[in-house]
């Protein structure tokens, strides 16, 4: 079985810890979030915000509308037990018909719609259509700004490739995988780092190793990137194959730095690879962008994916 090559190892400190773990893991999800879950402090654990900033729109659409439904029926409940009697124009002939319209009443009323068809009467009903009222205004204010933050904040929309490859590299073996810009802005001076982290049987101690890359950064990400790691001499994971990276849980932790040419702002984009995503001898298809008709390169992004199985 094949040892860590100590000749100008690099290693690096991301903040998971070296210690060995028992069972399995994955440092970073395919999304770029990180898969660490801090528990131990209850309620203030929870950062709605965040959250609702970073779901799902499916996710934040249905928390809306569910959070609308459901403050209407609260308020329509409310306004039902102060009393039929207390809203003027509430025709009705059935209680599940008052509430209905008194449903509608609370919606109107939230959104400071008010068609005046229905009006309260009273202080009682006076009083809990007015917090009603307070509340829609602090409720829309707020998903406003949830909107507004989900919208304005810049991002990179990097596609990574589906798998990460070991090809023949020039004289030796390379570790690659690929990126493609999916949105039509800019990404300039855009620069990426590799780190290796996976089980020392020697050690019994976790690794994070440095990766040295062929190009570490690029002026434009215009086209696509293919980033390559060459398994030298002075590579860590030298003699290692799959089933040795599979054996110590290897994940391969990315990180992309680039600056969004429309925000003028640096973002940040991360993704991983477990070894059980590394395919063996093949190399990735050439992509070949077409000018179209106005001059403009095309370049068909999910491409990045392909590879073709290497010809002995």
């Amino acid at each position: 079985m094949a040892i860590f090559n100590n000749k100008n190892k690099e290693e690096r400190e991301l903040g998971f810890g070296t210690k060995n773990y028992n069972s399995r893991v994955r440092f970073l999800d395919h999304d770029g979030k990180v898969n660490v879950h801090r528990a131990g402090m209850g309620v203030k654990n929870i950062d709605v915000y965040h959250w609702l900033i970073t779901t799902s729109i499916l996710s934040l659409i249905t928390v809306i509308i569910s959070s609308y439904i459901l403050v209407n029926l609260i308020f329509a409940f409310a306004y039902y037990m102060i009393g039929a009697e207390h809203f003027g124009g509430l025709d009705a002939e059935t209680p599940m018909q008052q509430f209905m319209n008194l449903f509608f009443f609370s919606a109107q009323t939230i959104t400071t719609l008010g068609y005046g068809h229905i009006y309260p009467v009273g202080n009682g009903a006076s009083i809990a259509a007015a917090v009603e009222s307070l509340l829609g205004l602090l409720t829309f204010a707020l998903a406003t700004g949830v909107l507004y933050g989900r919208f304005s904040r810049p991002r990179a929309h990097l596609l990574y490739s589906n798998n990460i490859l070991i090809s023949p590299y020039k004289n030796v073996t390379g570790i690659m995988f690929r990126i493609a810009n999916m949105k039509q802005y800019e990404l300039i001076e855009s620069e990426a780092s590799v780190t290796i982290t996976l089980n020392n049987p020697e050690t019994k101690r976790r690794e994070f190793l440095n990766l040295k890359l062929e190009i570490n950064r690029i002026n434009f990400l215009t086209l696509s990137w293919t980033i390559v790691h060459p398994v030298d001499e002075e590579s860590p994971l030298i003699g290692l194959t799959k089933k040795d990276l599979e054996e110590r849980d290897a994940e391969f932790i990315i990180l992309i730095k680039a600056i969004n040419d429309t925000y003028s702002q640096t973002v940040y984009s991360r993704n991983s690879y477990k070894a059980e995503e590394i395919v063996e001898n093949v190399k990735f298809k050439p992509l070949t962008p077409e000018a179209d008709k106005r001059g403009r390169l095309k370049l068909i992004v999910t491409d990045i994916h392909h590879y073709d199985a290497v010809k002995n």
